[in-house]
Order: C-alpha cells, then sequence, then structure tokens
C-alpha cells in the first residue's frame, strides 16, 4: 500500500514534465513571432489624402515664395536694416493685423476678436489715406502720403513692417511698425512704431513731425475718446499738459486703441488735439481748437480725429534721429493693457537715438558760444519759428553762408531747445 501511494505522485510529475515543455517553448516563442508581425496601416480616406497633398504644396509654394523675396533683399544704407520692397504688405500676430500700401503711402491696423474678426481701428475707405504722418521744413509742411515731392515705399522685414518716405533729396523718414505682448507670454496686442528721420542734405535741419489718426471705433459713441485720467472726450479738445494725461483711448466699449505717447522711453508730445477730420486736415500746422464745437460739420457727421503735434527737433547731415511710441489694442469689452507696458518699460535718457555709419551714437552738439540765459520772450513760438526760418535762409545758399552767425544760431536754437525740454519734465 505504501508503495502505490509513492507511485502515483512520480508517474503524475513526470505526466507534467513531458507536457511543460512545449508549453513553455510555446508560450516564450509567440511573442517574438509577435514582434516581427507588420501590422496594417490605417487607410486614408480620400479627403484626408487630398488634405495633405494640398497642405505640402502651400509649404513648398511658401518656401519658393520666401525664397524668391529673399533675392529681392536690399539693404537702407541709412538704418542698415534689409528689407525686400512690396507693393503690399500684411502682419498678423494675436489680436493685431497690420496692413500697408504702397499706392497710397498710408497704413491700417486692425484688432482681432475672440471670433477671428477685424476691426479697423482708422477710417479703412481711400485706401487709408486720411491717416498720415507730416512733416514741417521752415514753414512748409510735407504731407508724406500727398506731397508731390514725397515717394513712398513699403518694406517687409523679418521683424516687421516699413513704410519709407523720401523727400527728394533732402529727406527719408521712416516708419517702423512690429508686433509684441503688452504683457510677457502673454498674446500679442500692441504696435511698435519708431520714427526715424535722416537728414541727406549737407546742412543741419531743424524739423517738427506731426501724426493725424482719422479714429472710427467711438464715432457710434456720446463720448469718442476716454483719457488715462477717466475725461470722456464728446467735443473738440487740446492736451498740453502730459504729467498725469499718459495715454488716450479710442474705443466703441467693445474694441479699443490705446495710443501710449508718453512714458519711459517715449518722448512727450507737444500737442494732443481732438476734432472733426477735417477740421484738423485743413487747420494750421497746430490745430486751433474751439472746446464748445463739436465732431460734426456740414460735410461729415460725428467724423473725429486726433492730431499729436511732437515738439521741434535737430538733425545734423548724414544722421538719423529716432523716437517710439504704442498702439495698444483690446477686443471683446476687455481694457487695453498699456498701463502695464508703461510700468514694464526701462527708462532710457536717450529718448532721440543718432545713427551714424550704421552705428548707434548719442549726439551731443557742440556749442561755440556762450548762450545768455534764455528770456520768456525767445520760448514764444513765433520767436522759434522765425529764429528757425534766419538759419533755414543762411544755409539755403553755401556760396554765401555766414557760418559763424550759423552755429552762433544754431548755439541759441539749442539752448532754447534745451529750456523747453526741462519745462516739460
Amino acid at each position: 500500500m505504501m508503495k502505490r501511494t509513492f507511485l502515483l505522485p512520480v508517474a503524475a510529475f513526470c505526466l507534467f514534465l513531458t507536457s511543460a515543455p512545449s508549453s513553455l517553448t510555446a508560450q516564450t516563442e509567440t511573442p517574438a513571432m509577435e514582434e516581427h508581425t507588420e501590422r496594417p496601416q490605417p487607410q486614408l480616406s480620400p479627403e484626408e489624402i487630398e488634405e495633405r497633398e494640398r497642405i505640402l504644396k502651400e509649404t513648398e509654394a511658401a518656401k519658393k515664395a520666401d525664397a524668391k523675396r529673399r533675392e529681392r533683399e536690399v539693404t537702407d544704407k541709412y538704418l542698415g536694416v534689409v528689407y525686400t520692397p512690396e507693393k503690399k504688405c500684411q502682419l498678423e500676430s494675436g489680436k493685431v493685423r497690420l496692413v500697408l500700401k504702397k499706392n497710397t503711402g498710408s497704413f491700417n491696423i486692425y484688432a482681432i476678436d475672440s471670433k477671428k474678426k477685424a476691426i479697423p481701428v482708422f477710417a479703412s475707405n481711400d485706401g487709408f489715406r486720411s491717416t498720415y504722418f507730416s512733416v514741417l521744413i521752415g514753414k512748409r509742411e510735407y504731407r508724406l502720403n500727398q506731397a508731390s515731392r514725397v515717394t513712398a515705399q513699403v518694406r517687409q522685414r523679418d521683424e516687421g513692417a516699413q513704410l519709407a518716405y523720401r523727400l527728394e533729396k533732402d529727406l527719408q523718414i521712416v516708419l517702423d511698425f512690429s508686433i509684441h505682448a503688452s504683457i510677457a507670454g502673454a498674446e500679442d496686442d500692441i504696435v511698435k512704431i519708431t520714427v526715424y528721420t535722416t537728414n541727406l542734405t549737407k546742412n543741419r535741419q531743424v524739423l517738427a513731425l506731426k501724426a493725424v489718426f482719422d479714429t472710427v471705433l467711438g464715432e457710434n459713441l456720446l463720448y469718442h475718446f476716454v483719457t488715462s485720467m477717466g475725461q470722456k472726450i464728446t467735443s473738440e479738445r487740446q492736451i498740453i499738459a502730459f504729467d498725469k494725461e499718459k495715454y488716450f483711448i479710442s474705443t466703441n466699449s467693445k474694441t479699443s486703441a490705446q495710443f501710449l505717447l508718453t512714458g519711459k522711453s517715449i518722448p512727450t508730445p507737444q500737442t494732443v488735439s481732438f476734432a472733426n477730420r477735417d477740421i484738423i486736415e485743413h487747420s494750421l500746422w497746430t490745430p486751433v481748437i474751439r472746446e464748445e464745437r463739436g465732431f460734426s460739420t456740414a460735410l461729415t457727421y460725428n467724423n473725429s480725429a486726433m492730431c499729436v503735434n511732437w515738439p521741434y527737433y535737430s538733425v545734423e547731415p548724414g544722421e538719423t534721429t529716432s523716437f517710439t511710441f504704442y498702439i495698444c489694442l483690446a477686443t471683446d469689452g476687455d481694457t487695453p493693457k498699456g498701463s502695464d507696458f508703461l510700468a514694464s518699460l526701462v527708462d532710457d535718457p536717450r529718448t532721440v537715438e543718432t545713427f551714424a555709419a550704421n552705428e548707434i551714437v548719442v549726439h551731443k552738439p557742440e556749442v561755440d558760444f556762450v548762450v545768455a540765459p534764455i528770456t520768456e520772450n525767445q520760448l514764444d513760438p513765433e520767436y522759434i519759428q522765425n529764429l528757425i526760418d534766419r538759419i533755414n535762409a543762411l544755409n539755403s545758399d553755401p556760396k554765401v553762408v555766414d557760418r559763424t552767425e550759423v552755429r552762433q544760431l544754431n548755439a541759441e536754437l539749442d539752448a532754447i531747445l534745451e529750456r523747453l525740454r526741462r519745462m516739460k519734465q
């Protein structure tokens, strides 16, 4: 009995041994076979194949177009920037769309809302002509997108775009546009505009610039603009003090454009005027404002615009000066974040930069004469204009010009401009 009891487990164990190897082999070989088995690829639908082919063609076309554009690149010998001349240029990023046109020498800015709708900030009719920059040389104003002596060029750049104006052999003025975010890491919502002025003559030039913005956002509201202090502008107004008023907003309550015109590294304007577009367009260099007058005329209803006049500045022969301001956008009822952006700017003592031989330098005119303390009479705009006219008249004929008198008058003008700058600080 004991022998039977012993043989039964041995027989069972032997049976297990004879069957186990084949079972173990099957378990180890199956995964190895599966590793070498090719899985069938998912079949693409005709629509998916067509979409992939379309994307491939568009990518190849974009590469070819970019290569052709690179072949047409030009370098501005005054600014040292590389660009491609174009008939029209459009940039878009985040909330911003920017359009520049050569045939009208004009530009427009659009705010892109959450539904991808583009809302114009400036009037879109007539090729954006009603928004423009002007330069004052002596007593003559040249509207840069209209004057017969001025030619315009649209420049596409990797860093943005430019509108370049050439006043024959006298002057080059370039508006450089780039798109940024008012808050680091956030969606792009701000347009940086840098204005470069290059003196192409052999004589020092004293100039003034102004910009007319034919805004449209606020024209269906009771008020057309709002100041940084919360003032709602419902009729003509002119601002001459900027210690508190740092920016101005054109808004329709849903979409807003915030003009940042003073602050760290942003030079302060001389005046900012709000009036009917036609009144600004046909007024003197600095518009004459009547605060009791609204934004309507016999020909146009509620057609408001903003005019920014910057102070006189001088440019030496062959040199370039520049200054910068910003326009911040907001959509879908949001508030523009320009205040946060202004707070983030760094103090820059070089409010106006000068470029020579493509290198940034700070121009400090040498004064050969001791100038007496500036009087109140010398600060009068008419006196300053007469002084500028006298300098320009002397420089107009190099053969008979009295260099000593020119240097003396320039020294006086420098002292007056410095006194005015200090008064505005």
